[in-house]
C-alpha cells in the first residue's frame, strides 16, 4: 500500500478527518491527557505504511520485524526504559496497536510528558465552541480510519504533524487577549504548541 506524504498543513491520508468523542461520552472517567513533542515526518517516512498496513490487516509481522530491527531505539511507552531483547514478554493484547505503541517510542520520548493532565475536559469542549473546528488543538486526529484506527490504550490517540501545530497556534492568537485569560489551562495548551513548534516536530496525545 502506497500513501503520499501531504504537503505541510495539509492533513494526513493516514489521520482520520475529525476526532472520535466515544471515549470522552463520560465526564465522570478519569482521563489524563498526555503529550508528546513527536517526530511526525520520519514517522511518515519509516513507519506509517507498515503500521497503517498493519491496523488494516491485522498481520504483524512486518511491524514486528520493525520493531526488532529498530529495538536499540525504542522504549516502554508506560515506564520510559529502554526495550531489550525479551521485550515480547511485555506484549499482552498482540494486536497491531500493542505492537505499535513500541514501535513508535523511536520518535518520541515517554518520559518527556508535556500534557495537561486530567483538567483538560473543558477547555476542550470551551474551545471546539469558540473557534468553531472540528479537530480539537488539544488532541488532533486519529491515525487510520474513523472505523478502524491506531488506538493502543483503548482511551484515544491523536496525532499532530507539525502543519497542524501551527495552524492550532495560530489559532489560539486570533482570540482576543480577554478571551485567552478566561479560560483556565490554555497557557498549558500554549505552551505545549509552542514547544513543538520550537523543536520544529509535531506532537502525539494519548490517554
Amino acid at each position: 500500500m502506497q500513501h503520499l506524504t501531504p504537503p505541510s498543513g495539509h492533513p494526513s491520508p493516514y489521520q482520520g478527518r475529525g476526532v472520535n468523542n466515544e471515549f470522552r461520552s463520560s465526564k465522570n472517567m478519569t482521563m489524563e491527557h498526555k503529550a508528546f513533542i513527536f517526530d511526525y515526518d520520519t514517522f511518515v517516512k519509516e513507519l506509517a505504511d507498515i503500521l497503517i498496513d498493519a491496523i488494516e490487516t491485522n498481520e504483524n509481522h512486518q511491524l514486528i520485524a520493525f520493531i526488532e530491527n529498530n529495538l536499540p531505539y525504542l522504549k516502554n511507552s508506560e515506564e520510559g526504559e529502554s526495550l531489550d531483547t525479551s521485550w515480547k514478554e511485555l506484549i499482552e493484547v498482540g494486536d497491531a496497536s500493542e505492537y505499535g505503541d513500541f514501535a513508535i517510542t523511536k520518535y518520541y520520548n515517554p518520559a518527556d510528558d508535556i500534557g495537561l493532565g486530567y483538567d483538560w475536559m473543558q477547555l476542550d469542549d470551551l474551545l471546539l465552541q469558540e473557534l468553531n473546528v472540528d479537530v480539537s488543538p488539544l488532541l488532533g486526529t486519529v491515525f487510520g480510519s474513523s472505523e478502524n484506527y491506531f488506538n493502543p490504550g483503548k482511551q484515544g490517540s491523536y496525532f499532530q504533524s507539525l502543519g497542524r501545530v501551527k495552524e492550532n497556534f495560530e489559532l489560539l492568537n486570533s482570540l482576543s487577549k480577554d478571551k485567552l485569560q478566561s479560560l483556565d489551562n490554555v497557557a498549558l495548551l500554549i505552551k505545549m504548541l509552542s514547544d513543538a513548534l520550537a523543536s520544529k516536530k509535531g506532537l502525539y496525545i494519548t490517554f
